[in-house]
């Protein structure tokens, strides 16, 4: 644990000492602070739409893919138009949420991988297993069929494609939560504002939590 870490002056210390990556560096992962609430919860909520801007744009993608496959135009705006709509919403509530502090006295129940590495085991794993189910109930001549082996391949594509928006982007993203606010505080003088601001009221209602460390 840090020096000081606890004491009568913790709520003195300048907002640079709770980011310091030194401070961090010294003090357990799983210790509690303001600072991790925050960016866990900024990350989660970066996460989430993080990943409807990625669906949206797949939804786009997949109009404009079946479009050209199947020769007809009527499925690019019944997907693309969706689409490109909860992109958009999405993207205004990721700027929104990137550049406030999150309420962190919501609940934030997230079940999938919390870090890159995580995310790719999950994702191969999926993908791994989609190819075992389909190579053992596909029937011998599928493996000859251009056509089916051309619409597997589209299959797996999005597939993948699901698995990089919905799991393996939101994933990176909470995982470097701690350093995105860190950065975020250094880059952003009304975002660090904010984070002064909170520094000189708030006070953990549970127990001795200092502000930091981040």
């Amino acid at each position: 644990m840090a020096p000081g870490f606890y004491g009568a002056d913790i709520q003195h210390r300048p907002l640079d000492y709770w980011l310091s990556p030194e401070l961090s560096a010294i003090t357990p992962a799983n210790a509690r602070s303001r600072l991790r609430e925050i960016a866990d919860a900024r990350g989660a909520y970066m996460g989430a739409w993080a990943a409807g801007i990625g669906v949206g744009a797949a939804l786009v993608l997949l109009g404009v893919v079946l479009a050209a496959r199947l020769g007809t135009f009527v499925l690019l705006p019944a997907l693309g138009l969706p689409g490109a709509a909860l992109a958009v919403l999405c993207g205004f509530s990721f700027v929104r949420v990137r550049d406030r502090l999150p309420q962190t006295s919501r609940a934030l129940v997230n079940r999938g991988p919390g870090s890159l590495r995580g995310a790719l085991s999950f994702a191969g794993f999926i993908v791994l297993a989609f190819l075992g189910v389909f190579a053992f109930t596909a029937k011998p001549s599928t493996w000859q069929d251009s056509a089916a082996l051309l619409t597997l391949g589209l299959v797996l594509a999005f597939l993948v494609c699901l698995l990089l928006v919905g799991i393996i982007i939101p994933a990176t993203i909470m995982g470097r939560s701690r350093e995105s606010l860190r950065r975020k505080a250094a880059t952003d003088p009304r975002f660090r504002a904010l984070l002064e601001q909170d520094l000189a009221t708030w006070r953990d209602p549970y127990g001795n939590a200092g502000y930091g460390p981040l």
